[in-house]
């Protein structure tokens, strides 16, 4: 009987992975941007494990230009692979960071923050 398997994805780490890895090493890399995560962990398993399910963990772009590709990536991989594939969505939220004493004394930033 075979391994029930499944495979967590953290979309934030996933997506910054693949961006600068197109930066640093070549633009090849973007097609992976519009990928298959059934597929994808399907490859790292084999005949001794039944994948279930793809938990992707993630939140909503607030650019709405990226949200728009975000939405369509995720309506590709719901229509390729139906229930498999689940995308459990949190919120960004703006958190006032400051300056350690090693850096500019007073400086104040916000920074995004995911939250699920």
């Amino acid at each position: 009987m075979a391994t029930r398997t499944i495979f967590y994805i953290d979309g934030f780490n996933f997506y910054n992975g693949l961006k600068s890895a197109s930066h640093e090493l070549d633009k090849s890399w973007r097609k992976y941007y519009w990928i298959d995560f059934v597929k994808f962990a399907n490859q790292f398993l084999d005949s001794s494990h039944e994948l279930i399910a793809v938990k992707y963990f993630t939140a909503n772009p607030l650019d709405s230009g990226k949200e728009k590709r975000q939405s369509a990536l995720f309506k590709a991989n719901k229509f390729l692979n139906g229930d498999k594939i689940q995308f459990i969505k949190g919120k960004y939220y703006k958190k006032t960071i400051r300056c350690a004493a090693s850096c500019k004394e007073g400086l104040i930033y916000l920074k995004k923050r995911e939250q699920t």
